[in-house]
């Protein structure tokens, strides 16, 4: 049977962790679906936080190996023409948030997207049971409602801040320096900082050292 450290070590929080386990262990397994679900989907989302986007290299690596589905020769002419690769990453993070939004409401509702109008007792519906038990199989929790609230960044699905994405390009004692000062409430002396590290003009790297301080308060509220 899951222990609860298994979802934890999924990133699943320890209360949800603890309550799937144990109604897994009382022959309920929705609870487990759902955060199983729920963290594959999130996990076919590229990682916006490497320094290089390690997507770039796979799919390279991929299409190489003869894989079918990737442009690889549309990948490369972008970056030929200059596209920045971080640029690339949001473009498509935002494409796979979308597939997997999409992906959860049709779990939900399979019947949605062709427009039938029918009875409740007639919808189809997806539904979880173990082997042992496939008599008592249950409806799944609905996944989509939640969806977005699941995302690791903590943004809800929206982009990446292009502040947030420079200041994550920069080497650790220059993300620090800025950290410090933003959290003692230093901001012009932050914005000294961004200046130095990234270049801009005075407003603007106030507004991007006021933007990254927003989201590192949010981030340390999670």
């Amino acid at each position: 049977m899951i222990d609860p450290e298994h979802l934890r070590a999924l990133g699943v929080p320890a209360e949800r962790a603890e309550r799937a386990a144990q109604a897994a262990r009382a022959g309920d397994l929705r609870d487990l679906v759902h955060e199983l679900l729920s963290h594959g989907l999130w996990s076919e989302v590229v990682d916006e936080t490497q320094p290089a986007p390690q997507w770039i290299e796979r799919w390279r690596a991929q299409a190489a190996d003869g894989f079918p589905i990737i442009d690889a020769a549309a990948l490369e002419r972008l970056l030929a023409a200059g596209a920045d690769p971080h640029d690339l990453s949001g473009v498509v993070r935002s494409a796979q948030i979308l597939a997997i939004y999409n992906l959860a409401q049709l779990l939900d509702y399979p019947a949605l997207a062709l427009g039938w109008d029918l009875p409740e007792a007639a919808t189809p519906v997806l539904a979880c049971a173990s082997e042992a038990d496939a008599a008592n199989a249950r409806r799944l929790h609905p996944l989509h409602p939640e969806l977005l609230e699941r995302d690791p960044s903590g943004r809800f699905g929206e982009p990446c801040p292009l502040a947030l994405r420079q200041w994550r390009g920069l080497p650790e004692p220059a993300r620090e320096e800025i950290r410090t000062q933003l959290q003692a409430g230093h901001r012009s002396a932050a914005a000294a900082l961004w200046k130095r590290h990234v270049g801009g003009e005075p407003r603007d790297c106030l507004d991007a050292v006021e933007t990254l301080r927003r989201l590192l308060k949010d981030s340390n509220k999670r």
